[in-house]
């Protein structure tokens, strides 16, 4: 006998659909100025002048296969943002925000995702705290702005997932049952490699051993291969047609090898330590990572099952990266939407809440205060820990022996001692309105912290700009550089990766075959464009006007190798300085 499913009454039906019109329309008005203020920064190198120039040269080219960075192919990333990116290139071929777009707008996408997952597993007030603390987080204000592939992996598994977990909570076997599950994990993998595939795999699979509530008949095996495949294997088929060495390099070297921390290639990240990792982690979740253990409430809600989807989603990315052997700051991302959705729900059911409060106060007051105290006492060497703790570049130029290299430390002490500002009144704020039985003034105090925290990493991303740019020198060259003229870079490319994006032309490297260049330097497409000292001396004296872009200070460049004569320094811009062998 049919069970009768009883009749939703129409008021309710109304009701819930205005709730959810009201709740997409807060979550807009907050996400939309926080996720896409800023996004016309100068590219910040290393990384994001890379994937500008791989954008521009997939543009031009026209070649949707092969990515290729400096006219050389580049295969270290699978194609999906840069086939996004080009599309908008062609908008605006020299604007920034062209490329972080899609940083934006996938993190905007993973929001209402979280939204929709927390809505469906723990109710409306679950549902709306979780998309409104993504979008406050520290990780979103810092990394949205960035131009990588990192938010279009994010928000092509959490794609997943809500797949997964909506198809889940149905009863029926409909013929489209978990096909944005292997829809999403195929968008994932030609987002970010084996582990687009490898993370929904591992996450779904430990669920469904956890819930023991769905056989394999009703996984849709059959169809969601066929959707996967269609999705795919068309471009990893392509690409190993036309690069027979591409397999070996992209999924043994740069995956399997990157994670144990073994490749045959050189490259100079310096991971992070797993404690390290771990409190970046925190740190990117904040400040909604202090309330990660809130109990949701008790209820008899028809999803609660498949809540279990949510901590094992966490913890799966989490403990992956650390066990990793070449994990960097930022690699937890993945995991801020399930966090959301936990925490999301421990707010709405009010159970642990003021559990956690407490010590967050305590916790925020003292980091506040010692960070104000730290600010009136900032050194250069200090300034210059803090960063590397918080970018790999910043690291590699710690092991490299640099100095700080900005000119003052007093903008990092003002941020700083504004950070400390923000924690001590924010929490504070917050507590007292927690105890005062307000707990939704509570929660948008500590979204208000979370603004201010965003607004405060954009001023830092101004202050570091002039340090990472290559626009500047860029623009210094496009002036002055002829048709015939050859620029060329002393270093690995990838520290000033912006050149042949801002100017259009192919770079000469010299003594850089390191990281991102190291397979492609020994491709014969890459003669002429690799030098040694010896060759570039012979260039710098050649009938040809050469420019030379150098990060080097004078004493240590291979500009002081040069005859003086032909040395002309045209200026400095930055960490750059720019040199020809004819006059101005």
């Amino acid at each position: 006998m049919a069970l009768e499913v009883p009749a939703v009454p129409r008021v309710t039906a109304i009701a819930r659909v205005r709730s959810r019109w009201a709740h997409l329309a807060l979550l807009l008005v907050v996400a939309l100025p926080l996720l896409l203020i800023e996004l016309d920064l100068p590219f910040l190198d290393p990384d994001e002048g890379l994937y500008g120039d791989i954008a521009r040269e997939m543009l031009t080219s026209r070649d949707w296969v092969v990515p290729s960075f400096n006219g050389l192919p580049y295969l270290e990333k699978p194609p999906l943002y840069f086939w996004l990116s080009t599309l908008t290139l062609r908008l605006d071929g020299d604007g920034e925000w062209a490329l972080r777009i899609w940083s934006s707008l996938s993190a905007l996408g993973t929001v209402l995702l979280a939204w929709r997952m927390a809505r469906r597993l723990h109710g409306r007030a679950a549902g709306v705290m979780a998309g409104l603390m993504l979008t406050s987080t520290a990780g979103y204000a810092l990394y949205v702005r960035k131009a990588s592939t990192d938010f279009v992996f994010v928000f092509c598994l959490t794609l997943a997932l809500y797949g997964f977990v909506r198809d889940a909570v149905r009863h029926d076997r409909r013929p489209t049952r978990f096909l944005v599950f292997y829809a999403g994990a195929a968008l994932a993998l030609l987002a970010k490699g084996l582990i687009g595939v490898a993370f929904p795999v591992l996450i779904v699979g430990i669920t469904l051993l956890w819930t023991r509530r769905l056989t394999s008949a009703d996984l849709n095996l059959g169809r969601g291969a066929l959707v996967f495949a269609a999705i795919a294997l068309p471009w990893h088929a392509l690409v190993a047609w036309r690069r027979p060495g591409f397999f070996w390099f992209y999924i043994v070297d740069n995956q399997i090898l990157r994670f144990l921390d073994r490749r045959a290639f050189v490259e100079d990240d310096v991971p992070v330590t797993v404690l390290a990792f771990l409190v970046l982690t925190f740190i990117w979740f904040f400040p909604w990572s202090v309330f990660t253990f809130a109990r949701p409430a008790l209820d008899a809600h028809p999803a609660a099952a498949w809540r279990a989807t949510m901590p094992i989603w966490a913890i799966v990315v989490i403990a992956f990266f650390a066990a990793s052997g070449s994990k960097l700051e930022y690699y937890a991302l993945p995991a801020l939407p399930a966090l959301a959705v936990m925490v999301g729900a421990g707010w709405a059911g009010r159970r642990d809440v003021g559990r956690f409060m407490v010590p967050g106060l305590l916790g925020c007051v003292a980091v506040g205060v010692a960070a104000v105290w730290l600010g009136a006492r900032l050194t250069p060497s200090q300034a210059f820990a803090g960063l590397a703790e918080l970018n790999v570049y910043y690291r590699i130029l710690r092991d490299q022996g640099a100095p700080f290299p900005f000119e003052s430390v007093r903008p990092f002490a003002r941020l700083l001692q504004g950070l400390g500002a923000t924690l001590i009144i924010g929490w504070t704020i917050a507590s007292v309105c927690w105890w005062r039985g307000w707990p939704r003034a509570a929660f948008a105090a500590l979204a208000t912290q979370g603004a201010v925290i965003a607004a405060l990493i954009v001023a830092l991303l101004h202050v570091v700009e002039p340090h990472h740019s290559a626009k500047p020198v860029s623009r210094a060259i496009v002036a002055r550089a002829g048709t015939g003229d050859v620029v060329a870079h002393e270093g690995s490319l990838e520290y000033s990766a912006a050149l042949p994006f801002y100017t259009g032309r192919r770079i000469v490297v010299v003594n850089g075959t390191r990281g991102d260049l190291d397979l492609a330097s020994r491709l014969p497409e890459a003669s002429g464009y690799f030098m040694d000292t010896g060759e570039f001396q012979g260039l710098w004296g050649g009938d040809r006007r050469v420019f030379l872009v150098t990060r080097e200070r004078r004493a240590a460049s291979i500009a002081t190798g040069l005859p003086t004569e032909s040395v002309h320094l045209i200026g400095c811009f930055g960490s750059r300085c720019l040199y020809s062998n004819r006059g101005n």
